[in-house]
């Protein structure tokens, strides 16, 4: 956890030394404090902390409207409740303003650590992700294709995809479930996806639906293999696939979205196969 950049607002100086000591144990910087709403807000806009530690009782206010103002002007900044109360109506209005987690008062080491390590485990698996993704699921479908067809495979990206793009005939997606969620989409002609059909069974006899079936079940492949590529490097990631949605026609528009994402073409010697793939950051949790 190191690299998190905190500011403690409470009204007791002695609690601020309390949890001063126990967020330098975990390595974090203590970039400030604040004593009370007027204070807090002035701060946190000159500092941009990454975490806030917000007391919900100040003397100029409520700590609950003090972090909505807050998080008016910095989205990214996070924040921790810390009441001496558990009550269930202030939980409610903090969870409304976007405070991400509640500790109450004495706070235990145990429980600061787990709610912030909770807070930005996210955070860095999804770095991990967007460094990681594209490659494995280039490495699964080309070792696919290598292996079940043969011949040259070739992997180009393309550069500055556009939002949508038209079908070459069949079209599969499925979802990405997990830390992260995401969405594969593959497509090809018909021409090819019958090709690769009976390439793969050695049987001339395949007929369209049997290749609407195969692409199918190629994608699903494609999704598992590369999610399991991903969780090896991090089990945290908890990747895995939903069952596929297949559309068929020229006249459909693949629309790709505004999710981070990367579009593929895979020329192959059978036709070609247009792959995109995303991912987006998902939710942090209440603790």
């Amino acid at each position: 956890m190191e690299n998190i950049r905190v500011m403690i607002v409470d009204d007791s100086t002695f609690s601020i030394a309390v949890l001063k000591r126990m967020l330098q144990k975990d390595g974090l910087e203590i970039v400030g404090t604040a004593l009370n709403v007027k204070e807090a807000i002035q701060k946190a806009q000159e500092l941009k902390p990454d975490l806030i530690t917000m007391d919900m009782t100040l003397p100029d206010g409520d700590g609950i409207e003090c972090s909505k103002e807050i998080l008016k002007h910095l989205k990214d900044t996070k924040i921790i409740a810390v009441s001496a109360m558990m009550d269930e109506e202030i939980i409610q209005r903090a969870r409304k303003v976007g405070i991400k987690g509640y500790l109450q008062k004495p706070v235990d080491q145990t429980d600061l650590d787990a709610a912030i390590e909770r807070l930005f485990e996210g955070e860095e698996l999804y770095g991990i992700l967007k460094n990681n993704y594209e490659e494995a699921f280039k490495e699964s479908i080309f070792s696919f294709l290598k292996r079940e067809i043969g011949g040259e495979v070739v992997t180009e990206k393309v550069a500055a995809h556009p939002m949508t793009t038209n079908s070459s005939g069949i079209s599969v997606a499925i979802g990405i479930i997990g830390r992260h969620d995401g969405r594969l989409i593959m497509d090809m002609s018909e021409e090819t996806a019958l090709g690769m059909t009976r390439k793969i069974l050695q049987d001339d006899g395949q007929q369209i639906d049997d290749a609407i079936n195969f692409l199918s079940e190629f994608t699903n492949v494609i999704g598992g293999n590369a999610c399991s590529l991903l969780n090896g490097l991090n089990r945290s990631f908890g990747l895995r696939v939903s069952p596929p949605t297949v559309f068929r026609g020229k006249d459909i528009t693949i629309s790709i979205g505004d999710l981070m994402s990367e579009s593929f073409v895979i020329k192959t010697d059978l036709g070609d196969v247009f792959m995109n793939v995303g991912f987006q950051k998902g939710d942090v949790e209440w603790m």
